[in-house]
């Protein structure tokens, strides 16, 4: 499984995080985005879509008592794969991202759980739609989903001694290069690129409403982008150079999976809810 240490698990890292929390709320009913405040409200620093995101990493997996959770942050597939197939991963992993993400949405919908727990339920939520987006969440078991893809340097996110992994590049690398070569924080980011969805692809994505289906879009976007070469051909490597052209390739990628995962998010929460 992707390590339970507190950095090669966090999927998008923080801001990626928020970015997709800030994008799904923009994108809520006046009505049901007051119920998500109600249920996000009293818990200090957590009680916006965009920080709640960040809670699962930041808060629940410093506490023993959510350890049942650490495998819902990924799912490790390989190859084409049916529901049943997926089923009995998850069995194998003791839960994945596909089952926290069932589990947690009965929570939110249902009827006798309070509202802390529909409150910590719609935190998990966020978190975990957020994650499935990220291509090497679906990534192979044999090499953690690209964590021991290691010593990897690209462009100015890494020098000679500060090198990452290749799960790390995706969660937040990528990210943070766009940030700063843009000037912008993840807020001014999550506008603009809430901004640029347009009517039909907003339609196009949620017509995929199913966490199987979001699951194979990231395993064939690892397969695709997440493990290859600029030239996507060739694999990554432990010690690779990654330079402009690897990060022209797959900036795209990382926009289009934060704008889904926002969008998707934004559809079940209304579900849920509404």
């Amino acid at each position: 499984m992707v390590g339970l240490t507190a950095r090669p698990a966090l999927a998008w890292h923080d801001d990626g995080h928020r970015i997709v929390g800030e994008i799904a709320d923009r994108q809520l009913s006046p009505k049901v985005r007051e119920k998500v405040r109600a249920l996000l409200a009293g818990m200090p620093n957590y009680d916006t879509m965009a920080t709640a995101a960040t809670w699962p990493d930041q808060q629940a997996k410093l506490d023993e008592t959510f350890a049942f959770a650490y495998t819902s942050h990924f799912v490790n597939v390989r190859g084409e794969f049916s529901p049943r197939d997926l089923y009995r991963i998850c069995l194998e992993q003791a839960g994945c991202v596909a089952t926290g993400i069932l589990f947690y949405t009965d929570v939110l919908r249902s009827d006798r759980a309070s509202r802390e727990q529909r409150g910590e339920a719609l935190r998990f939520l966020i978190h975990f739609v957020g994650d499935v987006h990220q291509p090497l969440h679906a990534g192979h078991r044999e090499d953690k989903g690209g964590n021991d893809i290691k010593d990897l340097r690209l462009l100015e996110y890494t020098t000679a001694k500060e090198r990452a992994n290749l799960h790390a590049l995706w969660d937040g690398g990528i990210i943070a290069l766009a940030l700063g070569r843009g000037g912008k924080t993840w807020a001014t980011w999550a506008v603009e690129l809430d901004g640029d969805i347009t009517s039909e692809e907003r339609q196009r994505w949620i017509a995929v409403d199913s966490v199987v289906d979001w699951i194979e879009e990231s395993r064939l976007f690892a397969a695709s982008n997440g493990y290859l070469g600029a030239n996507g051909i060739d694999p990554v490597k432990t010690g690779d150079v990654l330079g402009e052209d690897w990060y022209e390739r797959n900036r795209p990628v990382v926009e289009q999976r934060l704008q889904q995962a926002g969008i998707r998010l934004a559809v079940l929460i209304e579900d849920a809810l509404g």
